[in-house]
């Protein structure tokens, strides 16, 4: 099976990718391409980045991989990149209007509202999130806000239950704060399962969103429920 290795740039909440038109179709993709004969999935990331978008990469952890139909795809992160962006390589060469390249900032927040693989769009918002490590676990939270107090200093009320968890530290300095969907009725804490992460773009401080049992909430619902605080700050959903 042909192997591929991808790398996601980021600058500024937002991501590297090609925007392709290809037979009538639309799509993103992230730089990259095939491993060659000799090298490391490491080396081929490097290398193909430099090809297509002429960008110096010291690369990062690795993200994640997937299998396709037919290739098992590798992707990474850039730990620091440098360079002027320029499209080059094979990708140059075959520029037509049939075969259309062109590289792209894409502000993560717009990532849902582009044809992207879910797979991909799925891997770099968890791989933004310094929280996603809490996803899918069980998490306990020490409820300070509960469901119907009010912020000591804005005085907006809290319609859903809001704590943190303890002995932990976000970007912010603080504990790792948490959401608590589905519970009628105020808490002094919390044991349950975070099915996603509200990613704050414009802020260093992530949010865990936890449920009761096998309860399920789809991103509306999210945004809904915790409005009357996310509202001031730019976001996507991790899951």
């Amino acid at each position: 099976m042909r192997q591929r290795a991808a790398i996601f740039v980021i600058d500024q909440n937002k991501l590297l990718l090609f925007h392709r038109l290809k037979k009538g179709r639309e799509y993103y993709a992230v730089p990259g391409g095939g491993v060659e004969a000799g090298e490391t999935v490491e080396q081929a990331a490097v290398r193909e980045l430099k090809e297509e978008t002429n960008l110096d990469v010291v690369l990062g952890e690795k993200t994640g991989e997937f299998e396709t139909a037919d290739s098992h795809e590798y992707f990474y992160g850039a730990k620091s990149w440098s360079g002027m962006l320029a499209l080059g390589g094979p990708e140059a060469q075959r520029q037509s209007p049939d075969n259309f390249y062109q590289l792209e900032w894409v502000p993560m927040e717009k990532l849902g509202g582009i044809n992207l693989r879910d797979e991909i769009r799925e891997m770099v918002l968890r791989y933004v999130s310094p929280a996603s490590y809490f996803l899918n676990t069980m998490v306990k939270v020490i409820i300070d806000r509960p469901l119907g107090s009010r912020h000591p200093e804005w005085g907006f009320e809290y319609p859903i239950n809001y704590g943190y968890v303890p002995h932990t530290k976000s970007d912010d300095g603080e504990e790792t704060d948490a959401y608590v969907l589905g519970v009628a009725e105020p808490l002094k804490e919390f044991t349950g399962k975070c099915i996603a992460i509200i990613h704050r773009l414009n802020d260093d401080d992530d949010k865990l969103i936890l449920v009761a049992g096998a309860a399920e909430f789809n991103d509306e619902e999210i945004r809904s429920a915790t409005d009357f605080q996310e509202r001031f700050f730019k976001s996507v959903i991790v899951r």
